[in-house]
């Protein structure tokens, strides 16, 4: 009995703790929305939405009381617009449109940091970047530019045998010691 009594005590001390907590976080909730410290939970949420809201259509240059699929289309829009401006498009341009114009803006600009036409598509800049890529490690290891990776390959080989064996030969003594 005496067990049952300390047990109903802990689920009173637990529902109290709980009711505690609740009040402390309707408090924080309730200045944080602007809302009263005795409002009840919906009142609570509907005003957190309002506020979230009243930004989101600020931002989205909306009437504050404006509806949530208004706001989410001005939103988009603006987003598409500005992405698609930058891109060159127009502000009627759909999704597509807008990812393929930035898609072109991005290869072109690649292009032209690699040296190919404005126009090249992505296999001829990667062409470019690997024969510069090949250029210069050619060059390292005495190839020619125009060589092949082949070549470049077997010099390179060449080239660390060498260095090796005259790493290994610098620890050797010499016939003359």
């Amino acid at each position: 009995m005496a067990e049952q009594a300390e047990r109903k005590q802990t689920s009173e001390e637990q529902e109290e703790i709980g009711r505690q907590i609740e009040e402390k976080i309707r408090e924080a909730v309730s200045k944080l929305a602007g809302a009263e410290p005795t409002d009840d939970w919906d009142t609570i949420g509907q005003k957190v939405e309002s506020r979230i809201k009243g930004g989101l259509a600020d931002l989205a240059g909306t009437e504050p009381d404006a509806d949530w699929e208004k706001i989410g289309r001005r939103l988009e829009s603006r987003a598409k617009g500005d992405i698609g401006k930058w891109a060159g498009g127009g502000p009627d341009d759909d999704w597509g449109t807008v990812g393929r114009k930035m898609e072109a803006k991005i290869r072109a600009e690649v292009a032209k940091s690699v040296g190919v036409e404005q126009e090249a598509d992505w296999e001829q800049i990667a062409e470019r970047i690997e024969d510069e890529v090949r250029a210069g490690i050619g060059k390292w290891v005495g190839a020619g530019p125009d060589d092949d990776w082949e070549v470049i390959g077997r010099k390179m080989e060449s080239r660390i045998k060498t260095a090796l064996r005259e790493w290994l030969e610098e620890g050797q003594p010499t016939e003359q010691e």
